[in-house]
């Protein structure tokens, strides 16, 4: 059985509409503002786009991984990458662990809500001392306090954290630098001594919310705890499978879409009496590119089709997370090349997509750990 059906593809005929008509208008814009307005969520919700594979008793509609697929094929298409994170933050992030994890009194106040748009969610891990070696920079801790942790320090590069009602935080709960010294807290924007220290200015994502968190002596209510307390660090880790995947499948669309362009761009440019798609210099480049997106389109697909299937494939989503984004960067930045100086300006939102395309070898575990984790696999 593929990974894709006809009725994946009628949903993706509509999704499509959806983003060409309320989404793609809004580019420009929303991409000057670096903000979107907080009530698309609302509307993602009412279309049923955010909780595609969650069972229906919590709100979602219970399809295949197939469709999740889709969504990050997708959204693209919307021209801005960084609300394309954001949605996708929103509905595959830190929802599975609610899911898998969550108490039913927890999954009514945040993950039912959270699929329906009502409340924006985020995962909070990295911090400003350390990022991927999550067992000894995790400085965030929590302290014991009768049926409460008291939760001090800080998250960076929190995605949707500015904007977020909640935030589902790993935080250290034993001094020991082990894996089991960790928990997952859900933490209501709401609760006392939370801020948001700072909304990040970054190279590019705009349109996607990026939070530097603090956290000053948080009373959290145990009952807050997701699965087993010191067990929060296997949780999250094992969570990013999911995150990694709809990543990539998100950003070799992307990259998909950049090429597409720029044979347009070719065949209508001209040079030395013809256009420049005649040119084999140019003719070679793109198919080179070609080549490798449908090379890593069918990869993705592949270790898809398996995580649906319920087996997760986690030496081949580290390699999906570094080889595949590899192509994608070289891919844009080569048909960036291709579009000469038209590719430098910032209309141009290609231009976008090679500022957008370098965090994505740096979020969700960075190159070089993913390159580790496979020597890992290899006994090497």
């Amino acid at each position: 059985m593929s990974l894709l059906s006809p009725a994946h593809d009628a949903f993706r005929s509509r999704l499509r509409q959806f983003v060409d008509t309320h989404l793609l208008p809004h580019a420009d814009a929303w991409e000057q503002q670096a903000a979107f307005p907080r009530d698309l969520f609302l509307t993602l919700g009412r279309e049923r786009f955010l909780g595609l594979t969650q069972p229906p008793a919590l709100g979602g509609q219970g399809l295949d991984f197939g469709y999740a697929v889709v969504l990050a094929e997708e959204l693209p298409r919307s021209k801005m990458m960084g609300l394309s994170l954001s949605i996708l933050a929103q509905a595959h992030f830190f929802v599975p662990l609610l899911a898998s994890l969550g108490t039913p009194a927890q999954q009514r106040a945040f993950l039912t809500p959270a699929i329906r748009g009502e409340k924006i969610g985020a995962l909070a891990s990295s911090e400003p001392a350390g990022g991927s070696d999550i067992v000894n920079a995790t400085q965030c801790t929590a302290r014991s306090d009768g049926d409460c942790w008291v939760v001090s320090g800080e998250k960076k590069y929190i995605t949707n954290g500015p904007i977020a009602d909640f935030v589902i935080t790993l935080v250290r709960t034993k001094p020991a630098p082990t894996t089991t010294s960790f928990a997952l807290l859900i933490i209501p924007t709401d609760t006392p001594g939370f801020r948001v220290k700072q909304v990040l200015r970054k190279l590019g994502m705009h349109t996607s919310p990026t939070g530097w968190l603090a956290f000053d002596q948080c009373r959290v209510p145990k009952d807050l705890t997701l699965g087993q307390a010191h067990l929060g660090y296997f949780y999250h880790t094992q969570n990013l499978n999911e995150e990694r995947l709809v990543g990539a499948a998100c950003a070799t669309a992307a990259a998909k879409l950049v090429l597409d362009d720029t044979i347009r761009y070719l065949k209508a440019r001209h040079a030395y009496g013809q256009p420049l798609s005649r040119l084999q210099a140019v003719r070679h480049r793109i198919a080179d590119i070609a080549a490798e997106l449908e090379m890593a389109r069918r990869f993705v697909h592949s270790v898809a089709e398996s995580y649906r299937d319920g087996r997760t494939e986690a030496r081949e989503i580290a390699m999906i997370k570094f080889k595949v984004i590899e192509i994608v960067q070289r891919s844009v930045e080569q048909c960036l090349q291709l579009h000469g100086g038209a590719g430098f300006l910032e209309e141009n939102w290609i231009t976008r997509v090679y500022r957008d395309a370098r965090v994505l070898s740096l979020g969700a575990g960075v190159s070089e750990l993913m390159k580790d984790l496979v020597a890992t696999y290899l006994r090497l």
